[in-house]
């Protein structure tokens, strides 16, 4: 079964919020991620609509290049692991994802783009200036989905859409947080 997620992000001081809703039908909130700024270990939770912890994501180590970072639903119980490629991320970010049901790629989509956003990155602090959009590529490295960053928005906010049913809902909006978050790490 297919579905699609909006990833919005809260512009505030200390701390990186996102609202997250899947939107492919009736808009249906689906919970609330925060993420603490300048710590040495990436940790990210997302609370439900009712207040109880629907999934985390904590790095293994402190920030490294080659960062691997564990999901986890509400109980703790291991929903995946989701690593960036360094090699493959020189030319475009890469992800690599892996849960009980399967295996996915998460890359960007175009080299050239990527390329090209890094290197207006170094000049000026205007992101949204390009596009950010990432393939997901199941095992067999077929394209199942997509996450993209809406363009021309001050604001952060990412529509990701999977077409692989046993890629959780929950791992894909972990996946929606990577392309933002943790992207230039």
């Amino acid at each position: 079964m297919a579905y699609t997620l909006e990833l919005a992000q809260k512009l505030t001081v200390m701390k990186n919020i996102w609202h997250l809703s899947r939107i492919d039908s009736e808009p249906t909130p689906l919970g609330t991620i925060e993420q603490a700024r300048m710590k040495l270990k990436e940790e990210v939770k997302c609370t439900d609509p009712a207040g109880s912890i629907w999934f985390g994501i904590k790095a293994r180590n402190v920030v490294e290049l080659a960062a691997t970072y564990d999901i986890a639903d509400g109980t703790g119980a291991s929903l995946g692991t989701m690593t960036k490629d360094f090699r493959a991320s020189l030319g475009r970010s890469t992800y690599r994802v892996e849960t009980p049901s399967g295996q996915w790629t998460i890359t960007e989509t175009s080299k050239g783009k990527a390329i090209a956003r890094r290197v207006v990155g170094v000049v000026t602090e205007l992101p949204w200036l390009f596009r950010v959009q990432f393939q997901i590529l199941d095992a067999s490295g077929n394209q199942v989905g997509h996450v993209n960053r809406a363009n021309m928005k001050i604001k952060d906010t990412y529509e990701i859409r999977v077409e692989d049913e046993a890629l959780d809902m929950r791992v894909a909006a972990a996946i929606g947080v990577a392309v933002d978050a943790f992207m230039n790490r």
